[in-house]
């Protein structure tokens, strides 16, 4: 199994609205990537929010955070405000 968060900054206004954009357009597609287990968002209320992720293996972790980048450049950038801090590893 293999572990990878994403951490973003935002304007505090605009945590439901990027919530509610994760939920019914991102997670359909990272729940479609090969070797997927498990995906969460957590809001904290003050302009941050983080993904978490579970995968098989290095590979699906890697291709979901591909995945994530194009969809941010092409969906939330406007949203978003510094490139995401990124960790993984295995668990």
């Amino acid at each position: 199994m293999y572990g990878v968060i994403r951490t973003y900054t935002y304007d505090r206004k605009d945590g439901a609205l990027l919530a509610k954009i994760n939920r019914e357009e991102f997670l359909p597609l990272v729940e479609a990537q090969e070797g997927f287990h498990e995906y969460h968002w957590i809001d904290t209320g003050d302009g941050e929010g983080a993904s978490m992720a579970i995968f098989d293996s290095k590979e699906s972790a890697e291709a979901s955070t591909f995945l994530a980048g194009g969809y941010v450049h092409d969906r939330v950038a406007q949203y978003i405000h510094n490139p995401p801090h990124i960790i993984e590893g295995p668990l």
